[in-house]
């Protein structure tokens, strides 16, 4: 008997939680499982993607909160083997949701991001400190990106051990170097070199405002060096007034949500990780795929165990971002052999399968 998996997702706008789900619906065994997906609200550019034989669920909501009715009606409709979720909020939703639930159904959440950052910024911290403590435990798995979230969440949040389980994100190595080869290079018409790239929702997590405030140094020794910024978010406005009291303008550009950063990471001279924390940065590892030279600052999260698995510590910056002139030498081959090992999709796949399967 096939095992029936309910992903369910709050939508498939552009975010790393929600390519990794897109990633396992297309390659999880059609053999061992019977896979659906339910969308809170449907919507984003991820949704063409979803393989033809997954039935998407709307259900028709704008925000989570308004979605408990019909989560419930659909689980007890379908009667999943496994309820499987993504994203803090919606986890929560689903655990607290759970005792009404057929008996047999079992629940993975799969957590996206550093719990403790998350709710040290929150303006309710002391509230998602007690739903995190309280609920998480009580799911049947815990899946986090990295073993810095995994720690996180049994010392801070009394996730039990047995529970929290550690899988890497997904890189399908051979689809983003065959995407990365797609369009032309988005550089040809700019003259300037080196052009540096950097991917993300423009909000405060990403750290934006300090790579630019790298660049004005940079500058100095690289006078037409250019930033690209691809994506959107609320801090735009914010950020291109940065620009202006920093007096570097004309050698920012923002180019919004691009539905294929991969020729953009083929062609630049390095991708720069600015964040604050981050769980697992999926555009890291994507960046690495291209062959693209990169930077990441040291912060919480899993970027630091990457990078030491990956031989890059030396492309890891402390304190401050400063962008000096060696990090833009190319990746060496070891590097891009190590990303296909421990990170490479059919690994990543089995790895979660191994789990459907025995819970």
């Amino acid at each position: 008997m096939k095992k029936k998996v309910l992903f369910i997702l709050p939508s498939l706008r552009g975010g790393g939680a929600e390519r990794v789900m897109v990633t396992l619906l297309k390659h999880v065994d059609r053999d061992k499982f019977d896979l659906h997906l339910a969308l809170v609200s449907k919507e984003g550019p991820y949704l063409t993607e979803v393989p033809y034989d997954v039935p998407i669920y709307d259900l028709g909501a704008k925000r989570v909160r308004y979605a408990f009715v019909p989560m419930l009606k659909l689980i007890r409709q379908l009667k999943p083997d496994i309820v499987f979720s993504t994203l803090g909020h919606l986890n929560i939703a689903l655990i607290i949701l759970r005792f009404l639930m057929l008996s047999h159904t079992r629940l993975i959440v799969r957590e996206a991001n550093t719990v403790s950052e998350i709710v040290k910024l929150s303006s309710k911290s002391w509230l998602w400190k007690f739903l995190y403590k309280t609920f998480y435990k009580q799911a049947d798995l815990v899946i986090c990106q990295s073993d810095y979230m995994k720690q996180d969440l049994i010392e801070n949040f009394k996730v039990p051990e047995q529970k929290a389980i550690r899988i890497y994100n997904p890189v399908d190595v051979d689809t983003i170097r065959k995407k990365a080869n797609l369009g032309e290079n988005p550089f040809l018409h700019s003259p300037t070199s080196p052009n540096i790239v950097a991917i993300g929702r423009l909000v405060y997590q990403k750290g934006f405002d300090r790579l630019l405030q790298a660049m004005p140094q940079l500058l100095k020794e690289k006078p037409n060096a250019k930033l690209w910024i691809l994506g959107e978010g609320p801090l735009e406005e914010e950020l291109k007034e940065q620009c202006i009291r920093l007096g570097i303008v004309e050698k920012v550009e923002f180019v919004g949500f691009q539905k294929n950063p991969y020729v953009w990471l083929k062609h630049a001279d390095l991708f720069v990780l600015s964040s604050y924390y981050e769980g697992l940065p999926n555009v890291l590892l994507e960046a690495i795929a291209c062959g693209c030279p990169v930077v990441a600052v040291d912060h919480p999260g899993g970027t630091r165990e990457v990078m030491e698995a990956l031989g890059l510590l030396d492309r890891l910056e402390y304190a401050e971002l400063t962008l000096p002139l060696h990090l833009f030498r190319p990746l060496n081959e070891e590097c891009l052999k190590q990303l296909s090992q421990l990170f490479g999709l059919e690994r990543i796949v089995r790895e979660y399968e191994s789990y459907l399967s025995n819970l």
